[in-house]
């Protein structure tokens, strides 16, 4: 019998990916993170969606490879991500690569096409990795999820739906992102772009205690101060080590405080942590909580694991499955 399958894509600014599910949940994927010229702080759009153009044909390869290897199969769906949040005006140009893509395989075979949003793809790619982590997302319908990468840094409130999540925006970071903070502290040390993983490296062989005051006002946070901060002290003599442990507390203290925005009769409610910058063992170690789900780095950092998730959710509901 044909493995039925459901394939996701996803061109985020700085990860080209692929992914399919099967009906009984397994996962195939295969992604590459987009080359970032030395000493630069990211890509221009431009840059990224020509990239992605290069990229798509190679991991398509791999993810046929893969799935050949397992038996013959069906692809009954296909989903993409297509624009950032699901919002009005909301776009970014490189995610016309994976919309491209999808749409030519969805043509050749003759699946339908879904359409999510990025932020949509990281919260179902999170909540279905929770249970790799040992402990698997409730079924709840109403819920919070903490967006954390290079563009993005809030706090949603998200109602599932047939056709995916409604979020509603209730705090963010209001100058720059928790990844960028990172990414802009560790490049400053000479490390390659994106810096998240190295700088933690360092940060982990600290043994300082730092507790930075964060500021906080009615619709979030701001941390652009913390950059100055870290420079400051690398230039007085600090260890980067010494650096590095108060880059990332000055990012656990920002998440800290858009958590305290969520009301007090809905703190029970469960929270989903996503995107690579919670990929950091630190932070995950010092957010544990009861209701606190966080996934894998491969659930957790951008792919499309989500939105094939997301495609067959559709399809089977379509179809009555």
């Amino acid at each position: 019998m044909k493995r039925r399958l459901f394939v996701g894509v996803d061109t985020s600014n700085y990860t080209t990916s692929l992914a399919a599910v099967s009906a009984a949940g397994e996962v195939f994927s295969a992604k590459r993170l987009l080359e970032v010229p030395e000493k630069s702080l990211g890509l221009r759009q431009s840059d990224a969606l020509f990239s992605h153009t290069r990229a798509l044909p190679e991991l398509l390869k791999k993810l046929s490879e893969q799935l050949k290897s397992a038996g013959e199969f069906e692809i009954l769906s296909f989903g993409a991500s297509s624009r950032p949040r699901r919002v009005e005006g909301s776009y970014m140009p490189c995610f016309l690569a994976g919309v491209s893509a999808a749409s030519s395989g969805a043509a050749f075979t003759g699946a339908p096409l879904y359409l999510f949003s990025h932020q949509e793809g990281h919260i179902e790619s999170a909540r279905r990795g929770a249970a790799k982590c040992g402990k698997p997302f409730p079924e709840a319908k109403e819920f919070f999820a903490l967006h954390l990468s290079g563009g993005t840094g809030e706090i949603l409130h998200v109602r599932e739906e047939k056709d995916g999540y409604r979020a509603e925006l209730f705090a963010s970071t209001l100058d720059i992102t928790f990844g960028q903070l990172l990414d802009r502290c560790g490049v400053f040390l000479g490390l390659a772009f994106p810096a998240g993983a190295a700088l933690e490296k360092f940060a982990l062989q600290s043994e300082k205690r730092f507790r930075p005051r964060v500021s906080k006002s009615e619709k979030g946070v701001s941390i652009s101060g913390f950059e100055n901060q870290f420079k400051l002290r690398i230039e007085k003599g600090e260890t980067k080590e010494d650096a590095a442990r108060f880059a990332f507390s000055a990012v656990l203290e920002g998440i800290r405080a858009l958590l305290s925005f969520i009301p007090e009769e809905k703190r029970d409610l469960p929270v989903l942590f996503s995107g690579g910058v919670i990929s950091s063992s630190f932070l995950k170690e010092n957010l544990a909580a009861e209701n606190h789900y966080f996934a894998p780095p491969a659930y957790s950092s951008d792919n499309a694991i989500g939105t094939a998730f997301l495609a067959k959710r559709l399809w089977e509901a379509e179809h009555d499955a």
